[in-house]
């Protein structure tokens, strides 16, 4: 009895999967005025050969295809000559057909980083958004292709390999870039002269610069809210340099602990970031003071230092916006005496700030 009632699932599965494929077949076949398509979290696992009806609908505007379950797009999306926006993310799509080259009004391509695209990418004049590429193979030509797309104003790219030819896109004004591990350093945009309007910068992974680079000019980078940066060396000059950018609202600062020798305390002068609301301190060895009428409107910081011998009064009640504080100490090769103490000033330093701001202190060996 219970064969034959799984036999009959079975069979009623089959036959839902069936109609599920005919029902597209005739709304792609029947609905050809249709601007707007988004299929966000529909099971298509199953309907991969029905996807080529898509390229009935000419006058398709947005096509999204999102956590779908399926695994590629077929070679009529090609037909789609009105489409402005294609995402496909959160699939297991290995490569975009050859076709997608021929969209030449899209403005917005939402992929997965494993999502490799078709030579030609170059030819998309009109797109705006890119997210996320990645390039893991260096015979392609798709980092030249990039240098292509004028109109390019967000690009979230994955690499294994950093390339100069990134840097000539003078329109951008949001930049994710991700370096693989066994890249180490990141030196050619230590030329960049970055976009006037750039107003989100993020390099994570391995992203190192030597320095400071020389386009973090506080009056050329008006716009700039957003900034992740990690720098190998870290000069007081530097922190000063950032606090006058006009504009930003979130920086991640990380330095490299490899060279202890060489850095010092630091001090966020009064009137430094005046706009910025959170704030990531990354690997420092030696403290950060925040003076008088630093940081007026910091509602979130979050640093990681090395203990040190010395006072741990970091003037966190010169932060008047202060909300959250999380601090994260490395103490190893200090007594628990030490570390203990270490942690009753900072607890004692956020509880009498006057907003009470909630806190997380961490001690780590």
């Amino acid at each position: 009895m219970k064969k034959k009632k799984d036999v009959l699932t079975m069979s009623w599965l089959k036959y839902l999967i069936k109609s599920w494929r005919n029902v597209l077949r005739r709304f792609f076949g029947c609905s050809r005025v249709l601007r707007v398509l988004d299929l966000e979290d529909c099971d298509l696992s199953q309907a991969d050969s029905s996807l080529k009806y898509l390229g009935n609908l000419h006058h398709l505007r947005y096509l999204g295809l999102c956590h779908t379950g399926i695994s590629q797009l077929p070679e009529e999306i090609g037909n789609l000559q009105f489409l402005q926006t294609l995402d496909v993310t959160l699939n297991k799509i290995s490569r975009l057909p050859s076709s997608v080259v021929q969209l030449k009004k899209l403005m917005c391509l939402y992929i997965d980083r494993s999502t490799t695209v078709p030579n030609g990418i170059g030819n998309l004049a009109c797109l705006e958004q890119l997210l996320l590429l990645g390039i893991y193979d260096s015979t392609v030509n798709i980092i030249e292709e990039l240098g292509q797309l004028t109109e390019l104003r967000q690009l979230h790219i994955g690499l294994d390999e950093w390339n100069d030819k990134l840097l000539g896109l003078q329109k951008m004004q949001e930049t994710r870039i991700r370096v693989d591990p066994g890249q180490r350093n990141i030196g050619g945009l230590d030329a960049w002269v970055a976009p006037r309007h750039l107003r989100v910068l993020r390099t994570i992974r391995s992203c190192w610069f030597s320095t400071l680079p020389a386009w973090v000019n506080p009056s050329l980078l008006l716009d700039l809210i957003g900034l992740s940066i990690a720098v190998r060396e870290l000069h007081q000059v530097d922190l000063e340099i950032l606090g006058r950018l006009p504009a930003l609202r979130s920086l991640y600062l990380e330095v490299d602990n490899k060279n202890l020798g060489i850095l010092r305390g630091f001090v966020v002068v009064g009137g430094a970031f005046p706009c910025l609301v959170r704030c990531y301190f990354q690997q420092f060895v030696w403290p950060v003071v925040f003076q008088h009428g630093a940081m007026p409107r910091l509602g979130e910081l979050w640093f990681l230092f090395y203990l040190w011998d010395g006072s741990l009064d970091l003037g966190l009640g010169n932060l008047p916006s202060m909300q959250y504080v999380r601090a994260a100490l490395l103490c190893e090769g200090f007594s628990k005496e030490e570390v203990e103490q270490a942690n009753a000033a900072l607890t004692h330093a956020a509880e009498m700030h006057p907003n009470h701001p909630r806190h997380d202190i961490y001690l780590y060996d």
